[in-house]
């Protein structure tokens, strides 16, 4: 039964150092999770603030295209006043209808921004240049009947120079808005980033508390196994203990038996050997 015992206590202490060191390996894999969770969360941090910036740039420009639009649309309300007034006395005069020569400049205007921002092929381009020139050759033309007039001259002239005006402002307004798109474009990029990161940071917490979780159940096995070692000490020694005892308990009735023969022996006359009196002489208090 001892030996059961000890060969069981061997097995016990075997699979305490296994969960022990399992529990090493696997608290060592946590920790590597936990710092990879936390650096990808400083990443996310980064690339937040980043958005946040460029939408805070985004926020600025469109507030200055708000501007630039207002100062526009205030500089054409006056164009148009005066306009209105180049209409009413070119119907008078019965010259050519304002409004296509106005449409006429727009569209001059709209071919030269696109010609401008847009990425064109040579033979595009050269189509396009060429329809500018033809547009600016008749509104030209126009403008040059319109101004016959002196009186029609001075109020045209006044309108265009609040449209002119008003262009400048346009410009800007596109400038601003081209920023703008730019900005929230980075921004979104950056957002996106943040998404990105945050899916791997999420990941490696996901591993962190897998592994943290299997840690403290490989500790509460390793716990659960040094109670068991105790356990089985306490009953292993307890043995040794007991069979120590029984064993000088019977050392002692077997030299008792022995001393009390060897005196009858003697009280009978019998001749005693050497070793016979020392068996006594070492008896002599058991036989008391």
């Amino acid at each position: 039964m001892l030996e059961d015992l000890v060969e069981r206590r061997a097995e016990v202490i075997k699979g305490a150092e296994e969960y022990k060191r399992r529990r090493t390996e696997l608290n060592s894999e946590a920790s590597k999770w936990s710092e990879l969770r936390d650096d990808l969360n400083g990443r996310i941090k980064e690339a937040v603030e980043e958005a946040k910036g460029f939408k805070k740039q985004r926020e600025g420009y469109e507030k200055l295209i708000e501007e630039k639009k207002a100062k526009r649309g205030e500089l054409n309300r006056k164009a148009s006043t005066y306009y209105s007034m180049v209409e009413k006395l070119r119907k008078k005069n019965d010259l050519k209808s304002i409004q296509v020569f106005e449409g006429l400049r727009r569209r001059i205007d709209e071919l030269e921004l696109r010609q401008q921002v847009e990425v064109l092929s040579k033979d595009k381009e050269k189509k396009l240049v060429a329809k500018i020139t033809e547009l600016r050759k008749e509104f030209d033309r126009m403008q040059k009947e319109l101004e016959k007039d002196k009186k029609l001259k001075e109020l045209l002239r006044k309108a265009q120079r609040y449209r002119i005006e008003a262009d400048k402002y346009h410009e800007e307004a596109i400038k601003y808005v081209k920023h703008s798109h730019e900005c929230h474009d980075k921004m979104v990029d950056w957002f996106k980033e943040a998404d990105r990161v945050r899916e791997k940071a999420d990941e490696a917490h996901r591993l962190f508390l897998e592994a943290q979780r299997e840690a403290d159940d490989a500790h509460r096995l390793f716990i659960r196994h040094l109670r068991d070692i105790k356990d089985f000490n306490r009953v292993i020694n307890g043995l040794r203990r007991k069979i120590k005892e029984d064993f000088g308990f019977r050392e002692r009735v077997e030299a008792r038996k022995k001393a009390k023969g060897i005196y009858e022996k003697f009280r009978d006359g019998e001749k005693l050997s050497t070793e016979d009196l020392l068996v006594l002489q070492k008896s002599e208090i058991l036989i008391k």
